[in-house]
């Protein structure tokens, strides 16, 4: 399970919400290279993660998380 999260503009906790999109784009994933320098470095290589949108429910800022 997720940490609880809070807004960074509004210190409001966020709601989990469920990415919909499109069947041309099928299931989005975020898909480590290796690469120990990028982003997702501290990944295994053949992690594979997910972006999970969370919604702040006062000021509507979404952000998106990347989890297993």
């Amino acid at each position: 399970m997720a940490p609880d999260r809070e807004c960074p503009d509004c210190g409001e906790p966020l709601e989990a919400m469920t990415l919909q999109g499109s069947s041309a784009l099928g299931d989005v994933m975020l898909v480590s290279e290796g690469d120990d320098d990028g982003l997702l470095g501290g990944l295994r290589a053949n992690e594979i993660l997910k972006p999970v949108p969370y919604v702040c429910p006062a000021c509507r800022r979404t952000l998106f998380y990347a989890e297993a």
